[in-house]
């Protein structure tokens, strides 16, 4: 056989088996009666949706009322023996303003996910059950085991031996596109109190949450130019500050951002620029050749920004102890202090009250000094005892002088 030969043939066979499977895919397409015009319009229902579901009605966000939980615990066995205020003790507290409804949608699941996780470290689908857990277990600053009990009464708080940690969730801001739900995290460990913010970004529209690499550009050379810009920033906040309460320059970019309104807020951590938590805000148009092209369209694209004003505040370290107010009677009889007037009495005439003023013949006839207030002697005149009065030579009684 010559080559041409087994071209043509090789050929033959080519076109002999495409012929075979369109006949075999024809067949199964009859067989199954789901035969259709390939060139047909799809149906509208039928159009493949993206992973990210588009909603494009905006509703106004619904929110739980304020709920607070707080459990109590003490160690059985004092760490000094016979000391019971060596007794390690923790305290929990948890406030909270959960979403109900987001734009609508009363099914958030990646959200109600990244809170649960943010806010008290477990995987539980429902926030009631990751409460529980957070707060049935608590937190002594020295490993003591099973030695501990609850109390229904808050115990008093002793420096080293006492623990109070606190898990705060609320909205921070929302807008058409995003919610910004605030995570606090309060913990005193005996010597000092540490506190860590989070702050959750959620698109209303396409449903998911926000990274951070979701907003700024993980790139080195951007970090490093966007370092600048904060430090710059830091320099315009030191010049409204003292001397003894300037901020430091920044090492790095935070990782905990914020999505403000005005801005973005990079909030550093307790003791990184400044002994407190400090957060630097820096204008949308400064920040934006560091956003990535996803996030700059939905800015672009936003509007309606609303700033919570209600900020939970955390409960003090020692609930035991309460600030004593002054008691408002004994503010008034401190402050009922005499002063002198321009008119006196004349001698004799003394004010109907508990108190009357005498004047001090040590000071002549210039001042007047408090006196106890004591019954006048008894007069010669004698006082009416209710008879009419009689005219004439009659007196007061009706009697004859």
């Amino acid at each position: 056989m010559t080559k041409r030969n087994l071209i043509i043939t090789i050929i033959l066979l080519s076109f002999i088996d495409l012929v075979a499977a369109g006949w075999y895919m024809s067949r199964r397409i009859e067989a199954s009666g789901n035969s259709q015009n390939f060139f047909a319009q799809r149906d509208s229902t039928e159009v493949v949706i993206e992973a990210d579901t588009v909603v494009t009605t905006f509703q106004d966000d619904l929110f739980d009322e304020l709920q607070h939980n707080t459990y109590y615990f003490i160690a059985n066995t004092p760490s000094i023996s016979g000391d019971n205020s060596s007794r390690y003790t923790s305290i929990k507290h948890v406030k909270v303003r959960w979403p109900r409804k987001v734009n609508g949608d009363s099914e958030f699941e990646q959200l109600n996910k990244e809170l649960i996780s943010k806010a008290f470290g477990n995987a539980q689908s429902r926030m009631k059950d990751a409460r529980y857990l957070y707060l049935n277990k608590p937190t002594f600053n020295k490993p003591i085991g099973d030695d501990y009990k609850t109390l229904s009464s808050a115990p008093t708080i002793v420096p080293v031996y006492g623990n109070v940690s606190q898990v705060l969730v609320y909205p921070y801001m929302t807008s058409q596109r995003l919610l910004v739900m605030e995570v606090d995290k309060v913990e005193y460990n005996g010597r000092s109190t540490n506190e860590t913010d989070y702050f959750i970004h959620y698109d209303r529209q396409r449903q998911r949450v926000l990274s951070r690499i979701d907003i700024l550009i993980a790139d080195v050379d951007k970090e490093n130019k966007l370092l600048k810009l904060i430090n710059k920033k830091i320099d315009e906040m030191n010049k409204g500050r003292g001397d003894s309460n300037q901020l430091q320059h920044a090492l790095n970019v935070p990782a905990e951002v914020c999505c403000s309104k005005k801005g973005v807020l990079f909030q550093y951590k307790q003791g990184s620029i400044s002994n407190d938590a400090i957060a630097v805000m820096v204008n949308y148009d400064d920040v934006e050749p560091f956003m990535t092209e996803d996030f700059k369209e939905l800015l672009r694209n936003n509007d309606d920004y609303k700033l919570f004003d209600e900020k939970l505040k955390p409960e003090p370290i020692n609930p035991t102890q309460k600030t004593s107010k002054p008691d408002e009677t004994s503010v008034k009889k401190s402050n009922n202090t005499y002063k002198p007037k321009k008119s006196y009495k004349q001698k004799g005439e003394y004010k109907q009250s508990s108190e009357y003023k005498q004047k001090d013949k040590s000071y002549g006839n210039k001042y007047y000094k408090k006196k106890r207030y004591s019954k006048p002697k008894r007069t010669k005149r004698r006082h009416y005892n209710g008879a009419k009065r009689k005219s004439g030579r009659y007196g007061y009684a009706g009697r004859r002088h």
